[in-house]
C-alpha cells in the first residue's frame, strides 16, 4: 500500500471506529445550571454512568458562552471562551485548560452523540481556570461570583533558581519587592486573598515562611527565603492569570554553574523537559502476563507507576499525567496519542516481562526501533498481543501501518534521545535493585508507536519466573525500581536541560 493509500485507509478506519462509538447506547439525563446572584438556572444535558453525572460538552459550552469545536477523526474536542480554550481527547482522564494540564480521574465518553466529562471533577478544574467558583452538589453546577482572587501559591526549584508562581482568578496589578532582611514582598492591587490556601507548607528548602495580609484595597504575601542574597525577576502570565517570581542566587538554583542570560531566563519560564506521561502497561479485561502465583502484571505495573508518579510530583519540578489510575483499559493508540495531545516530554511504559524459558530473569529497556534479536520480536509480540482487546478496526489500523511508521520514526530526533534515556534507566534500575540488568533493546512496540518525544518501554523483571514474581509483589522493590526511573528521569532533564544552556 503507498504512503497515500495507507492514510486514508488509516482514515476509513477512524471513521468506522466513530461510528461504533456513535451506536453506544446511553441513558440521557439532565442536571441543573444556576448562575449567582441572579439566580438564573439551566437544565444542562448529561448521561448517568455508573452512579455519576456526565455533563455533555455541547451544552456545557452554552452554558459558559463558549464555543465547541470536535475533531472526529482525532477524537477531539475543546470549547473556546476566547482568552482561554479547554481541550479534552475521547478516552483520556486529562484535560488541557489554558497552559495547563489537569486529572478530572475519569475518562472522557462519547455518549448520546456527545463528548461527555465527569461533572464532579470538572467542576474543580473550572474552579481553577475561571473568574467565577463553580461548586458541584452532585446534582447542580453553581456558578457564583468569586470569594476570592489570589487563591495559592506554588513554589519549584528548577535549573536556573527558583520560581514561585502566585494563583489569581483575574488579570490583577501588583508590585515586588525585596527587603534587607531576606523577604520578598508582593502587593496586589484589589486583591482578595484565600489565606487558608497559603497556609500549607512549601516542599521547597529556600522558602522558609510565607505570611499573607488583608487591606481594604489589596493584599500582600510575604515570603521568606533561607539564602540571604539574591535577585528577582516578577511577571503576569495568562492562561490562567498568575504571577511568576524567579529568584537567582546561591542556594536557589539546582545547578548553580548555569550561566544566566536572558534567553536562559525564557528558556528557565519555559522549562525544557517537565511533563512526564506515565504509562501503566495493561489493565481492565486485559491482565497482562500472569505468574506462576497468578500474580497479574497490570496489578504490580500500576503500584510502580503510582509511586513514580508520586516521587515527580514530590520533587514539584515536574508535571505528571498517568495514561491510567484505575484497572481500566486504554487503546495502546490512546496512550501515546494522550501523550503527545497534553505536549509530554517523556513516555515511560512500565511493564513486566514473560517468557517461555521459566528461568529467565531480569530487567531490559526498550526504545522504537525494528528488533534485531528474537527474544526483542517476542516481548514486542507478548506486549502487543493487547490490541485483541481492542475492536478490530484497530487492530487492523495497528497492523497494516506499524511498519510504514516505524520507517518514519526512525529517522526523527527522538530515537538517539530514547536510546540514551533506556541506557540510563538501565543502569539506575540494575544498581537500585541488584536485577540482572539483559541491556537495552529495541523492537516494534505499538504503545511507542508515533510518540513525539524520548520514549521507552521499561520491562521491569519476569513475571514468569518464581523469584522474580516474588520481587514483583514486594513493595520495597516496587519502590526501588520507581525511585530508579525517577533518578533516570531527573538525570536525563539535567543531562540535556545543561546542553540546552550551554549551547545558546
Amino acid at each position: 500500500m503507498n504512503f497515500k493509500g495507507h492514510h486514508m485507509y488509516n482514515l476509513m478506519m477512524r471513521v468506522i471506529m466513530l461510528c461504533l462509538l456513535l451506536a453506544l447506547p446511553a441513558s440521557a439525563d439532565t442536571i441543573r445550571g444556576i448562575r449567582l446572584p441572579s439566580g438564573d438556572q439551566t437544565k444542562l444535558e448529561a448521561v448517568k454512568i455508573d452512579g455519576q453525572y456526565y455533563v455533555k460538552s455541547t451544552s456545557l459550552a452554552r452554558f459558559l458562552d463558549g464555543e465547541e469545536s470536535i475533531d472526529f477523526f482525532d477524537k477531539t474536542g475543546s470549547i473556546d471562551f476566547g482568552d482561554m480554550e479547554i481541550e479534552y481527547t475521547l478516552f483520556s482522564p486529562y484535560i488541557r485548560a489554558g497552559e495547563n494540564i489537569y486529572n478530572i480521574y475519569k475518562p472522557v465518553r462519547f455518549e448520546d452523540g456527545a463528548f461527555v466529562l465527569p461533572v464532579r471533577y470538572l467542576a474543580n478544574v473550572l474552579n481553577r481556570v475561571f473568574p467565577e467558583d463553580f461548586s458541584w452538589d452532585g446534582r447542580t453546577l453553581t456558578v457564583s461570583p468569586p470569594r476570592f482572587n489570589v487563591t495559592g501559591i506554588n513554589a519549584y526549584q528548577k535549573i536556573n533558581g527558583l520560581l514561585i508562581e502566585i494563583e489569581l482568578k483575574e488579570k490583577l496589578r501588583f508590585d515586588a519587592v525585596q527587603t534587607d532582611d531576606s523577604w520578598l514582598i508582593i502587593t496586589i492591587s484589589d486583591g482578595r486573598i484565600d489565606s487558608l490556601a497559603f497556609a500549607r507548607r512549601i516542599p521547597v528548602a529556600a522558602v522558609y515562611d510565607v505570611k499573607t495580609y488583608q487591606f481594604d484595597n489589596s493584599a500582600q504575601i510575604s515570603i521568606r527565603l533561607r539564602p540571604r542574597d539574591f535577585t528577582f525577576t516578577a511577571r503576569l502570565k495568562e492562561n490562567p492569570y498568575r504571577i511568576q517570581a524567579l529568584i537567582r542566587g546561591e542556594g536557589f538554583a539546582e545547578q548553580p554553574g548555569v550561566a544566566e542570560t536572558d534567553s536562559a531566563e525564557e528558556d528557565f519560564f519555559g522549562n525544557q523537559i517537565d511533563a512526564i506521561v506515565i504509562d501503566p502497561g495493561h489493565g481492565g479485561d486485559d491482565l497482562g502476563a500472569v505468574g506462576p502465583h497468578q500474580t497479574e502484571e497490570k496489578n504490580v505495573v500500576l503500584k510502580i507507576a503510582k509511586e513514580l508518579n508520586r516521587l515527580l510530583l514530590e520533587d514539584g519540578r515536574f508535571k505528571t499525567v498517568m495514561t491510567r489510575q484505575d484497572d481500566i483499559i486504554v487503546p495502546l493508540s490512546e496512550r501515546t496519542a494522550l501523550a503527545n495531545s497534553v505536549g509530554g516530554d517523556m513516555f515511560i511504559s512500565i511493564h513486566a516481562n514473560a517468557s517461555g524459558n521459566k528461568k529467565a530473569r531480569g530487567v531490559t529497556t526498550y526504545f522504537l526501533a525494528d528488533a534485531k534479536t528474537d527474544e526483542a520480536r517476542a516481548t514486542a509480540t507478548l506486549e502487543n498481543s493487547s490490541i485483541r482487546f481492542e475492536d478490530v478496526d484497530s487492530r487492523k489500523q495497528y497492523l497494516t501501518d506499524l511498519d510504514f511508521t516505524l520507517r518514519d520514526m526512525i529517522q526523527t530526533e527522538f530515537q538517539r534521545e530514547s536510546m540514551d534515556l533506556a541506557d540510563i534507566i538501565q543502569k539506575e534500575i540494575k544498581d537500585a535493585t541488584g536485577t540482572k540488568s539483559r541491556g537495552v533493546d529495541q523492537a516494534g512496540f505499538f504503545v511507542l508507536d508515533k510518540a513525539y518525544m524520548p520514549a521507552v518501554l521499561v520491562e521491569t523483571a519476569f513475571i514468569s519466573n518464581e523469584e522474580d514474581e516474588k520481587l514483583l509483589t514486594d513493595a520495597d522493590f516496587q519502590s526501588r525500581v520507581a525511585r530508579a526511573i525517577y533518578d533516570s528521569i531527573v538525570s536525563f532533564k539535567e543531562k540535556y536541560e545543561s546542553k540546552e544552556a550551554s549551547s545558546q
